[in-house]
């Protein structure tokens, strides 16, 4: 007859192991880690921008871009920290100061939000190919769908962000070229799938 301390013992082990079998997952890797923090840390760093935005900004299209990049990135940044429990918290920047935040608090008006929507242009264009390289490489597969899921989300919030910097309505004349052709080049072509060594060395 089994003791019952091992039928115990088995149920507690068979448990642990039904449920990594049912997350279907890999503890993450090095590169996986590194990911999820830069992710994180860009993601608050995009939030304090949209934040500004929100203070100083009086462009309804403006507004409404930057209320919905604080909705999503909080809530990724919060599922990203599922993933992370031992981590530090979510939603810190990473040390430095930043300079775009630095020349947005010294602008108004209309160079204000074709500043802050250009930075959204740009930073979104090197978090997509981020993310599409870790949606293909990773074996972390609760890193893999939450990705998958975001992509959709950055490239829709990518497209507003073109859409708002192409509008007619700036008094100030010069658009922002760089940064339309930049998005315009990274929509038009398929994702940049970066070196699946490394799921964090070139994309940001």
């Amino acid at each position: 007859m089994v003791p019952l301390s091992l039928v115990l013992m088995w149920l507690v082990l068979g448990a642990g192991l039904a449920q990594a079998a049912d997350n279907g997952n890999s503890p993450l890797n090095s590169d996986e880690q590194a990911f999820l923090e830069r992710a994180m840390s860009d993601n608050a760093s995009q939030i304090a921008l949209a934040k500004l935005a929100i203070a100083k900004s009086i462009n309804p299209r403006v507004l409404q871009l930057a209320t919905t990049i604080v909705q999503e990135r909080t809530a990724l940044n919060a599922r990203m920290a599922q993933l992370m429990p031992n981590q530090r918290a979510a939603g810190t920047p990473m040390a430095g100061d930043d300079p775009t935040m630095d020349r947005l608090q010294a602008l108004n008006g209309d160079a204000f939000d074709k500043t802050f929507t250009s930075a959204l242009v740009r930073s979104h264009c090197r978090a997509i190919s981020a993310y599409e390289a870790v949606r293909l490489n990773a074996s972390n597969l609760s890193l893999k769908d939450l990705t998958h899921e975001a992509i959709p989300q950055l490239r829709g919030d990518l497209m507003v962000a073109i859409a708002v910097l192409r509008s007619s309505g700036w008094t100030a004349p010069a658009h922002h070229p760089e940064a339309i052709a930049a998005a315009d080049t990274h929509a038009a072509k398929a994702a940049v799938f970066w070196e699946p060594i490394s799921l964090v060395a070139a994309p940001w």
